[in-house]
């Protein structure tokens, strides 16, 4: 049988290219209020056809309806979200788009770029797994599935997976997108003229915010490598408390000399318990640390998308053929200026946030490296006494021992910690100097 027209259609892929770039403006409905010259073309409709009209005219039926859910239920909670998208344009081709939407009063501003990532081959295998499960018994089923799917690439739930995907999505455009794009000046009108002195700052703009771009990796190394030594500070603290209660029971095994043992098998006790409390603070610290890391990669990450649709919105109207109607280029311009500025007061907001607890988590390190310095002086008096105890000496030996060992690695792990932590502490400071004349 001969394939129809439409599933032709449906399996072509619409043009859109790795360096192009399209958004939308609709209300907290999902009308569509307007839209830049990439999203008219991609969509094969006319613009009058698209304005008015409800954001699923694009929708395409591969797509899952628990991922319109999820997408929802961040912008009801006044949350921005990331998906990977499969659309429909009017002739039935399909294209592939990351959204980056954005909640700001009362409307809704959606971004778009060509995925070209590793991840979208991921989603490709999902959505059907979704469509299936959607058909079978819901979106109950379809959002059980969607937590082990994130898991096994390896992440802890759809924050990180968005804020690790636009941010590699971006990297991976910049890449390609690495040549300047051409220059447009337009018509020597005073409009055009105002246009490129915007322009200039806009390019600015985007050129302090890739300074900061340029720094994620800074974040990303600080908010692993916390998370990885608070791991390794919780599993030590346990075995040093363990370690102590070995000392307490062999100390009364000793005929003579048990009373000292048992003195300093209590210090270690006390000084173990109250090193596991505070390791538990910094622990608690380091999970606030690593959300509030999380939040800033995906908020500066979000900004550079911004800054990029504003710039690229520029340049279509600087282009001789643009048809955009004065009171829509007013309209557009203050949406996306005003959705960076949003944007940079919550980075501003959330690097005030680090700078705190940073300052509070490299306080308790401090601290807990004064009281693992106690805990090596109880170690080495202990070894002296064991040393000079004939009577079962063996035993503390390797108790006191394995003490050196955990305190050599504990306080390895406080070094790397603080030196992390107070070298980003630093670095945080000076970008948050650099945001507040970005304000400016």
């Amino acid at each position: 049988m001969k394939e129809s027209t439409l599933e032709r259609s449906l399996q072509r892929e619409a043009k859109f290219e790795p360096n192009e770039l399209f958004f939308s403006i609709t209300d907290i409905e999902s009308t569509i209020l307007s839209g830049n010259e990439v999203f008219i073309r991609i969509s094969g409709y006319t613009k009058e056809e698209v304005l008015g009209r409800y954001h699923n005219i694009v929708r395409h039926p591969d797509m899952p309806r628990i991922v319109f859910k999820l997408i929802w239920d961040y912008l009801r909670a006044g949350k921005p979200i990331v998906g990977y998208v499969k659309n429909r344009a009017k002739s039935g081709a399909y294209y592939w788009v990351l959204a980056a939407i954005f909640p700001l009063e009362d409307r809704y501003v959606s971004i778009r770029i060509k995925p070209t990532t590793r991840l979208l081959a991921a989603i490709q295998e999902l959505y059907p797994l979704l469509l299936g499960a959607e058909k079978r018994g819901g979106m109950e089923e379809s959002a059980a599935i969607l937590p082990d799917f994130l898991n096994n690439l390896g992440y802890h739930d759809y924050n990180e997976f968005m804020s690790d995907a636009l941010l590699h999505e971006l990297q991976e455009r910049r890449c390609l997108s690495s040549a300047p794009r051409e220059e447009r000046t337009g018509s020597h009108t005073p409009f055009a003229q105002q246009l490129q002195g915007v322009q200039r700052h806009t390019k600015m703009l985007i050129n302090a915010y890739d300074a900061w771009f340029d720094k994620i990796n800074l974040f990303i190394q600080t908010k692993s490598m916390f998370e990885e030594k608070s791991l390794v500070l919780r599993q030590v603290a346990r075995e040093v408390v363990f370690l102590s209660l070995n000392a307490s029971v062999s100390s009364y095994k000793v005929e003579n000399g048990g009373e000292t043992f048992g003195i300093l098998a209590r210090d270690v006790r006390t000084n173990a318990k109250e090193n596991d409390e505070l390791i538990g603070r910094i622990d608690t610290l380091v999970q606030l640390l690593a959300g509030s890391l999380n939040d800033l990669i995906f908020s500066v990450s979000g900004i550079r998308l911004q800054t990029e649709a504003l710039s690229y919105f520029i340049d279509e109207l600087l282009c001789e053929n643009c048809n955009v109607e004065h009171h829509e280029i007013e309209a557009n311009m203050d949406t996306l200026v005003l959705l960076v500025s949003d944007h940079s007061k919550k980075t501003e907001a959330l690097q005030i946030t680090i700078d705190h607890q940073l300052q509070e988590a490299l306080g308790h390190l401090d601290q807990l490296e004064r009281q693992i310095m106690y805990l090596g002086y109880i170690q080495v008096y202990g070894i002296i006494e064991a040393a000079g105890n004939p009577h079962e000496t063996v035993s503390f030996e390797g108790i006191f021992s394995q003490l050196k060992t955990l305190i050599r690695t504990t306080t390895g792990e406080i070094e790397a910690m603080q030196k992390m932590g107070s070298g980003f502490y630093t670095e945080n400071r000076s970008l948050l100097n650099q945001s507040i004349e970005i304000g400016t």
